[in-house]
């Protein structure tokens, strides 16, 4: 039997592939970055730990994105594309200096700047603080409930993953999710605890339907 509206499926499928493509473009585009950033994040390490200045660094890298975080501003010129990176490393030098952040700082983003590189620059502030919070042997983790928890719970919980990491010096951040109904979700780095009714619920539907 023939089947109806053919070109229908045709200009579906064309659709799909075309979703698909753009996909796995945005997908090369931010792992590229991510790549990019993990270099440059740890070059700037390596420079701050030679010259024994990873406190101030750091002091410096959180001001300068809670700077770009709350500034519009700074933000559109950041991600302009009508103006030179030679202007763009001119304005950021100008900039940090009124902030009084150090030389290696303002030598750094500059370089950033002219090698068109300062888009990613929080991406690069992020991937240095992992540098230092593992080089101080700190780990963070996230916990996200359906409603907030308590400080006693909040506790034996940093107790269950110093005993699962080893890891005394620990920073759990807390984000509620009201979908998730119950339970919770416990991420540090790349490994996830999911606990959630939501998940659970999902799962046990996936089971019923292969029923």
């Amino acid at each position: 039997m023939q089947q109806p509206f053919p070109c229908a499926n045709t200009t579906a499928k064309k659709f799909f592939n075309l979703a698909i493509n753009q996909i796995n473009f945005w997908n090369f585009i931010l792992n590229n970055n991510s790549e990019i950033g993990q270099r440059y994040a740890k070059a700037l390490f390596e420079l701050s730990a030679e010259s024994k200045s990873l406190d101030k660094i750091e002091k410096d890298l959180l001001s300068v994105h809670s700077l770009i975080t709350k500034n519009n501003e700074l933000n559109m010129l950041i991600k302009s594309s009508s103006l030179s990176r030679e202007n763009q490393a001119s304005l950021m030098e100008k900039l940090l200096k009124k902030m009084k952040v150090s030389p290696l700082i303002i030598k750094f983003i500059g370089t950033l700047a002219v090698n068109g590189r300062l888009n990613i620059i929080n991406n690069i502030i992020e991937e240095f603080l992992k540098k230092l919070a593992h080089h101080r042997g700190e780990l963070t983790a996230e916990i996200t409930t359906a409603v907030p928890i308590s400080k006693d719970i909040n506790k034996s919980i940093v107790k269950e993953i110093s005993k699962l990491t080893k890891t005394n010096k620990i920073e759990l951040k807390e984000k509620i999710d009201e979908s998730l109904i119950g339970g919770l979700i416990i991420r540090m780095g790349s490994t996830m605890i999911d606990s959630s009714i939501k998940t659970k619920l999902s799962t046990l539907k996936l089971i019923m339907k292969g029923v």
